[in-house]
């Protein structure tokens, strides 16, 4: 959907103008969305078999044989995050409270924003926000609030679950002794998974940055006393801790 209107390749080849031979930043503009497209089912975006758009064949999201179309799970995701965010939003200004912490939004893409601002208005008004500078000068004290459980609901169920079943597939390659991982092991289609998430199938390729990601997680989420993971379950109305439980 994004590729009809998303102009990253044209924003990168601005970026280096200065830096790269004449031309060739031109040149760029047109090879990075097709790198892009061509990378998207180790990126987790597997097109349905024939997919077609009305898009060249080298900007046509691909499909791969044996690997299930995840285009409907990252639709059901992206529309369950919305509706998590939207229901926070409207009871409070940001993530935690009173007070700006930390996003980021590329509002430069116009399907995406588009999504957002039909979906979610409050969520999309938030961005804008953020993107006009209005959160500069927020102040106050930060808070967890009952208002977080559908969204910790939603990572539960897609992030975590993600973080877990890689996990998993990792530590099971490193055990037969196998060394590749990441893009290069998805194109020789080695140390590839399967799994579900919000009842969907997917294939993906052991991820070596995803196991540590969960493992600084994990141990970041042990450094807690028993006290401060319940005052957290108690201020959130959700259990945090089982999102670290095997």
């Amino acid at each position: 959907t994004a590729a009809q209107d998303n102009d990253a390749g044209k924003r990168l080849s601005h970026e280096f103008r200065h830096v790269l031979p004449l031309g060739l930043n031109k040149v760029m503009a047109i090879i990075f969305p097709r790198r892009q497209v061509r990378r998207l089912p180790y990126l987790f975006s597997v097109a349905p078999a024939g997919y077609r758009c009305d898009m060249p064949a080298k900007l046509t999201p691909p499909s791969i044989e044996g690997f299930p179309p995840t285009h409907a799970l990252l639709d059901l995701a992206w529309r369950e995050y919305l509706a998590a965010l939207e229901n926070l939003f409207t009871q409070q200004p940001y993530l935690l409270g009173d007070q700006f912490t930390l996003a980021y939004m590329n509002m430069s893409d116009p399907s995406a924003a588009n999504s957002i601002k039909k979906l979610a208005p409050a969520t999309y008004q938030w961005l804008i926000n953020i993107n006009q500078g209005k959160h500069i000068n927020s102040h106050g004290a930060l808070f967890l609030s009952p208002h977080l459980s559908p969204l910790l609901a939603i990572i539960d169920k897609t992030f975590i679950a993600l973080m877990k079943q890689n996990a998993q597939a990792f530590s099971e390659a490193k055990k037969h002794g196998d060394t590749q991982f990441n893009e290069k092991a998805f194109d020789n289609r080695v140390n590839i998974y399967s799994g579900r998430i919000l009842g969907l199938s997917f294939k993906s390729v052991a991820k070596s940055f995803q196991a540590q990601v969960w493992q600084s997680l994990q141990s970041q989420w042990s450094c807690l006393s028993e006290a401060q993971a319940e005052e957290m379950h108690k201020k959130t109305n959700y259990d945090i801790s089982q999102l670290f439980l095997d």
